[in-house]
């Protein structure tokens, strides 16, 4: 990834809306067959168009204190609205703890070689769940239940990357969306734009 500047911190002043796709963001390609994208592709698919669920209050994924720049791009796989998480340059974020956005139980844990490397997903309820993709290690297994403060691993350059950094998701009923934390802090699209945890940490 090209790692960009970081920018102001981002308000905590609450937001009206989620942030617009750009043009030409809509179309990714199909998934492989049998692939991780095709499992979640066929798991939109089988839920209800009309099930709309509260959103769950989920945290930036590092401790309190630190200062991260969250960028997303045109063309990011899966989708525009994966964000990837650097702490400084170079290869300051190699090693750096990653943790849970809220409680939840762990469904997948495992290494991608063709795109997340080392990854974990995390069920938080109602078709809810975060990714935390390129980690250095994984810390649970599928099934474990973990607390909201939970280092799930570090970062690392697993997978298909060109540099230390966490590729993070927020899905809902198989679908990455917008990312929001807390309750007022749309993530920018397009970014970078910088994020802090206040709580939980």
């Amino acid at each position: 990834m090209i790692r960009p500047a970081l920018s102001a911190a981002v308000a905590l002043a609450a937001l009206t809306v989620a942030p617009a796709l750009p043009a030409g963001a809509a179309h990714d390609p199909a998934p492989a067959p049998n692939s991780y994208m095709a499992q979640r592709a066929a798991l939109q698919q089988n839920r209800s168009a009309d099930a709309v669920t509260a959103r769950p209050l989920l945290r930036v994924p590092f401790r309190c204190g630190e200062n991260w720049s969250g960028a997303s791009r045109s063309g990011h796989s899966p989708s525009y609205y994966s964000v990837d998480f650097n702490w400084g340059s170079g290869r300051d974020d190699l090693g750096k703890p990653v943790k849970t956005s809220a409680a939840g139980t762990v469904v997948r844990s495992a290494y991608d070689a063709g795109g997340y490397g080392n990854y974990i997903e995390i069920a938080h309820g109602d078709g809810w769940n975060t990714l935390y993709a390129h980690l250095q290690n994984r810390a649970f297994g599928v099934g474990a239940r973990v607390a909201v403060d939970a280092q799930i691993g570090r970062v690392g350059e697993t997978g298909n990357v060109s540099g230390p950094h966490l590729h993070y998701e927020q899905i809902h009923n198989g679908t990455v969306v917008p990312a929001l934390f807390g309750t007022s802090t749309w993530v920018a699209y397009p970014g970078p734009a910088t994020y802090a945890r206040v709580r939980d940490c």
